[in-house]
């Protein structure tokens, strides 16, 4: 596996590090999409097995793909003055994340690109679309998307656990300590700043994939396992699906067996990402200047 060590660059002027996939040499990938920045999850980073599995199954089918850290990458980094990491996370910064990546593959020649994110970042892509709009963003790819929504923890087993964390989260930022950590376990072990865990699982419910998806205009594949029963993933694919399903260009996956990291399914999750790309149409513009290259041929 041969990859180039890369950067971006956010507006604020953060370096993102990341890895590229140049496509197969003599290839040519199918459909609509020539190329795709893939965004890891909670705490994770830009050489997660998922997405460097995923990265190296898109090059083999000619596709570029490039994965980038997000400013949220693993647990705590920087400096007390300025701490970054997940956290410290609050959402909305993927925008400015996600951004940079596609920037970056645009300069590098891309411009019709499928965003691809796995856990959190699948609630990051469909987010960044459905506020952003991204005209050089050709693709949305959702897999194992988690449910950010106070609504439905509280009406689930879960709901007590749930209500402490955010109630001592809460607390915290009532008392001006919005940075302070927690240790919650709930709705996944990990720590969180008290305003990170607001911002993320607090009533606004800003990030739930729910009131996203109908907001993607571009083509959007939802994928899930059929092991995935923790009440933060619980049917969250399926229930974002039902907002779109009247879309032709949507599709709902549920791999039967899978879990959250796909254990041994791999595989299968990338075959089920190619054969969606494959079949999407081209825009007008695409076929167009396919025909002309054909005709010169």
């Amino acid at each position: 596996m041969q990859v180039e060590l890369v950067k971006c660059t956010t507006v604020d002027d953060i370096a993102l590090d990341g890895v590229f996939f140049a496509p197969r040499e003599g290839g040519m990938a199918g459909g609509t999409v020539d190329a795709a920045l893939l965004v890891h999850g909670t705490g994770g980073n830009f050489y997660g097995a998922i997405l460097l599995e995923m990265a190296e199954r898109l090059r083999r089918a000619s596709y570029a793909a490039v994965s980038f850290n997000t400013t949220s990458h693993d647990v705590v980094y920087g400096s007390p003055e300025r701490p970054w990491g997940n956290a410290y996370e609050i959402l909305d910064r993927c925008r400015r994340d996600l951004d940079a990546g596609v920037t970056w593959l645009a300069r590098r020649g891309y411009n019709r690109i499928a965003i691809f994110g796995h856990s959190m970042g699948a609630v990051k892509v469909v987010y960044y679309q459905a506020c952003v709009q991204d005209p050089r963003v050709a693709a949305v790819i959702a897999s194992s998307p988690v449910r950010l929504s106070r609504s439905y923890f509280l009406a689930s087993e879960a709901g007590e656990e749930y209500r402490r964390f955010y109630e001592s989260a809460q607390a915290l930022v009532d008392a001006g300590q919005p940075d302070t950590l927690i240790s919650a376990t709930f709705p996944n072990p990990q720590f969180y700043s008290a305003r990170s865990y607001i911002d993320k699982h607090g009533p606004a419910e800003r990030y739930n994939v729910l009131r996203h998806a109908h907001m993607v205009r571009c083509p959007l594949l939802l994928m899930a396992g059929s092991l995935e029963t923790h009440p933060r993933l619980r049917d969250c694919a399926r229930d974002a699906f039902e907002t779109i399903k009247y879309k032709p260009d949507a599709r709902l996956v549920i791999q039967e067996g899978a879990d959250h990291g796909w254990t041994n399914l791999r595989e299968a999750q990338a075959d089920h990402v190619l054969a969606w790309l494959g079949q999407l149409p081209l825009a007008a513009e695409d076929r167009k200047a396919k025909g002309l290259a054909g005709a010169r041929r």
